[in-house]
Order: structure tokens, then sequence, then C-alpha cells
């Protein structure tokens, strides 16, 4: 069996062993998580400003709307909200959202102690689609402006529905069981690798 010889830049060369490589990946998965485990215990909460607001709902369907099958629900023509400022100061660069995923953004001030209504049909989402009360309630409003401090403040409320429409938060220990998981089949994956690696290096060293 012929036997390559190694030349001198390989013999100086730094060799990782598969042990060693397994601790590094092993360490790259768990250091980042680690530290952002640290930043969200460590970090202080952002403090938001509290808006001095009302939102009133007009020209909305009945409950008992909602209690059909909505294929067979009429259009709904009419449907908007006035937002109240009750504040001593003017707000501006409004984004007003409804339901959590439709939003509209509106450059003009409503004037201290003023108010302004909003179509919901102007409303749209991320795709384009517009608030339709044919087959959405209106469950939940919440409104970001600026006052004239330059800081960013916000005003939530909600209204009866017949439906659930809370907001569904995906539990944050889900994610770090599921993290837990995969890291534990990649520990158990790379163990493998290295074993049959070592197996496979002695196999090689009795043959020679």
């Amino acid at each position: 069996m012929t036997i390559r010889q190694q030349s001198k830049e390989e013999e100086q060369s730094p060799i990782l062993s598969h042990r060693g490589l397994t601790i590094m990946l092993f360490l790259m998965c768990v250091i980042p998580v680690g530290t952002i485990f640290l930043l969200w215990n460590y970090m202080p909460q952002v403090h938001e400003g509290q808006l001095e607001a009302n939102v009133i709902a007009v020209g909305l369907p009945e409950t008992e709307f909602y209690q059909g099958d909505y294929k067979k629900r009429p259009e709904v023509e009419s449907g908007s909200i006035i937002v109240q400022n009750k504040s001593n100061v003017d707000w501006t660069h409004l984004n007003i959202q409804v339901n959590g995923h439709y939003s509209i953004y509106d450059i003009e001030k409503i004037p201290a102690g003023g108010e302004k209504e909003y179509l919901l049909s102007k409303f749209l989402n991320r795709t384009g689609a517009r608030f339709s009360l044919r087959y959405n309630e209106l469950a939940r409003v919440r409104i970001y402006a600026r006052r004239p401090t330059k800081d960013r403040a916000t005003y939530a409320q909600t209204f009866d529905t017949y439906g659930d429409y809370s907001p569904k938060f995906f539990p944050v220990i889900i994610l770090l069981l599921t993290f837990l998981v995969l890291l534990t089949l990649a520990s158990l994956m790379f163990r493998r690798m290295w074993l049959a690696s070592e197996k496979e290096s002695a196999q090689m060293a009795s043959q020679v």
C-alpha cells in the first residue's frame, strides 16, 4: 500500500479534529441563542407614550349580522371610525391599524381637541386587500401618532364582537423547545458522524 508523504505546508497547517468540529458547531448554535436570551432579560423595556384618545365606530352591522354564513351576507357600504384627540397637543404622522392587519397612514394632523373620520373600506393589509365589514367584525383599533415633542405615542381600543378576535401570540416557550429539539438532533447527527469517522480512521490505521 502506497502512503502519500505530506508536504511541509500540510504538516504545519492546523488540524481540527472531529471532536473539535462538533464542539465548535455546538457553540455556534448555543452562543447566539444564549446572547439573545440574556439581552431579552436584561435590556430595559422600551417606553411607549400613551395618547389621550377615543375611537367611535359608526355604521357597523348588528351582531346578528355575523351569525350567518358569510357567503350569504350582503355588502356593507357604510362603516367608519371617528378618531378623537382628547389631548391638548396636535398629532401628526398617524398610523391607524384595524384588527392588527389593516392600516392607513395619514400625514395630515389631528389638532388638539379635534377629531377625524376614516372609512373602514380605505384600510388595506399588506397584500392590498381592503377591510370589509361583510367578512370582518371591527374588533380592535390601534393608533400611532407623533406629538410635538417628536416622540411616538399609541392608543388601543377594543370593541364587542360576536366571534373571538383576540390576538394570538405564538408562545416563546414553543420556539425554545423546537430549537432544543433541533439542537439535540444536530448533536446526535454530529456524534454519529464523529464515531463513524473514528471507526474509519482506526480501520485505516490497522491496515497500514
